[in-house]
């Protein structure tokens, strides 16, 4: 069965080959051109795609060359861009470096500033930071003053009991000047040290000096202290006051801060100070305190006695006898006598201060004729109004220093020491045995004494005829002995003719040497000379006062050096930017 199935399907197969019928049921003919149609169509289709494909190349060929522009664009956007980046770095990079450095140079600058003013700070104690441009120097200390603190081994330590800024900023010129004369002696003096100490807020601190002063320590004192003994000054004992006549008030003239404080320093490293005994009788003279502050601001250690009761110490090296109204006994004589003599060793001193309100004085005139000294009668006045310090008055003249040994540390000695109704002092002897007097004060030529009968004589209208001549006020008498090493050994009596000449008026004034001159005597009589002799500074005039050569220092910093150094500073900067 299965054979006759397959011949059956042969046979159908050849008859319709036979037949030219398609199996598909179209005719040959229709068939060719069917293919025909087909081959047609099919190469329209090929021509077609032909062209389609070679359009989509073109197209294909123009999206490459678009492509290849922008590629191109964007390369050339993408080096440009590269560029600008890279300038931007470059700039950048030379900002933050310029900037870096101005930065490092603004800190470094910022930080030396700090490392000095820091230092300053540290070093202004020690080291002279401010300059006195005050046409006396009113602000700073003598040369004298620096060469003596410079050889002080010792530590002195000074203690201002106030706040530094009530010296530092005060309203008044005295406290700011004695501020900058304080700092001055920390900076040139080695072992000199500066403290401030508010005793309103510490009023305890006064306790730690109750066993070496006695005495009550107050607000603005200054205390100078050594290992061996303490000074304590006042504020008032740093400058000198005037009366203003046109409101009858006392102003301050003068400061004498130097002169204080140097002599405190003197006074508490000095080994062995003087010590005077000042004769406590009674006195007219306006002196005796005046006299006594002197001598203990100079270093003097000073004790006073009754003589009529108390004997004479026996480690005074001074006595002082300021214009007794009456006379002394013997008893008072001869312990005055023992003590000059001293046991044969001399080595003593004796300063008469006389008086034209004292009565008579037989024993003490005695005793001071055997040291070839009279104190005459009357009061010495000058005739020539060129030689008195005021027209209105004959008897307050300008005596004028001898040049001898007892003037040579005066700071001026051409000033005039102005004498008040002194008595004239005549000398007897220049030389005798062992003796030797030396006038210290003269007037002028045309001085003359007026005494007690010419002036009643003027009251009985007599005529009586006046001598001119010149006139001793001072004069010192010395008397020697020989010591074991063969140097001469002295003892001297100092003999002044009027209180009126050591009152403060006349000692704490610029214009006179009455206080230095008399301090001058003592140390060298004493040979207690250290060889400084301070002016008091002039606080009336404190104004900004150029002399000619300063000014024209100042001129050429200010108006030529600063600039032209401003200058080359800023072209150096510019010259090196340019290089960059």
């Amino acid at each position: 069965m299965a054979d006759n199935n397959e011949i059956n399907s042969e046979q159908s197969l050849e008859d319709t080959a036979l037949s030219g019928e398609d199996i598909s049921g179209e005719t040959p003919v229709e068939n060719e051109q069917t293919s025909e149609d087909t081959a047609e169509t099919a190469d329209t289709v090929d021509t077609s795609s032909d062209a389609s494909e070679d359009t989509e190349a073109a197209e294909d060929n123009g999206d490459s060359d678009e492509k290849s522009d922008d590629t191109s664009k964007d390369a050339s956007a993408d080096t440009s861009a590269d560029t600008e980046k890279q300038r931007r770095k470059r700039m950048d990079r030379r900002r933050f470096k310029y900037g870096s450095i101005a930065t490092a140079i603004t800190i470094t600058v910022i930080a030396v500033a700090v490392v000095i003013n820091v230092i300053l700070a540290l070093a202004s104690d020690r080291i002279n930071m401010s300059m006195d441009l005050t046409g006396k120097g009113t602000f700073e200390i003598s040369q004298e003053t620096k060469d003596y603190i410079a050889t002080v081994k010792e530590p002195v330590h000074i203690v201002c009991l106030s706040e530094e800024n009530e010296f530092k900023t005060s309203n008044y010129v005295y406290y700011k000047q004695a501020y900058e004369v304080l700092k001055k002696y920390t900076i040139y003096g080695d072992t000199i040290t500066l403290d401030f100490v508010d005793m309103v807020k510490d009023p305890s601190y006064a306790e730690r000096y109750s066993k070496s002063y006695k005495g009550e320590l107050n607000q603005y004192n200054i205390v100078v202290e050594s290992d061996k003994r303490i000074k304590v000054l006042s504020i008032k004992d740093l400058y000198n006051v005037e009366i203003n006549y046109n409101t009858y008030q006392q102003e301050v003239v003068s400061s004498k801060a130097e002169q204080e404080l140097t002599s405190a320093i003197m006074y508490v490293t000095d080994p062995d100070p003087m010590k005077v005994t000042m004769f406590n009788s009674a006195t007219q003279s306006p002196s005796y305190d005046n006299v006594r502050s002197m001598l203990e601001a100079n270093g003097y250690e000073v004790t006073e006695i009754d003589p009529l009761s108390q004997p004479i110490p026996e480690d005074t090296d001074i006595v002082v006898i300021n214009a007794p109204l009456n006379d002394f006994d013997e008893q008072i004589i001869d312990g005055l006598y023992t003590f000059l003599d001293n046991g044969g060793a001399l080595g003593k001193n004796l300063v008469y201060i006389a008086d034209s309100t004292q009565k008579e004085t037989a024993n003490i005139d005695a005793f001071l004729a055997e040291w070839g000294i009279k104190v005459g009668s009357g009061v010495v006045g000058e005739n020539d109004a060129a030689n008195r310090q005021t027209t209105r008055s004959y008897y307050i003249i300008r005596d004028y220093i001898q040049a001898n040994d007892y003037s040579v540390n005066v700071a001026q000695p051409d000033l005039p020491v102005i004498d008040y109704q002194s008595r004239p002092i005549e000398l007897l002897f220049d030389t005798s045995d062992t003796r030797t007097t030396v006038p210290l004060l003269t007037t002028a030529d045309t001085a003359f004494v007026f005494t007690q009968e010419l002036q009643e004589a003027y009251e009985n209208g007599t005529e009586v005829e006046i001598p001119n001549g010149t006139y001793n006020t001072w004069a010192v008498s010395k008397k020697y002995v020989w010591d074991a090493n063969n140097q001469p050994v002295y003892s001297n009596v100092l003999v002044i003719g009027s209180g009126w000449t050591l009152c403060s008026d006349l000692t704490e004034t610029t214009y006179f040497n009455n206080g230095d001159y008399f301090m001058s005597v003592m140390n060298t009589m004493t040979g207690k000379n250290s060889g400084i002799s301070i002016i008091a500074k002039d606080l009336k005039d404190d104004s900004f006062d150029l002399d000619e050569a300063t000014f024209n220092k100042y001129r050429v910093m200010y108006v030529m050096i600063i600039p032209l150094i401003a200058v080359i500073a800023g072209i150096a900067v510019f010259i090196r930017r340019r290089s960059k």
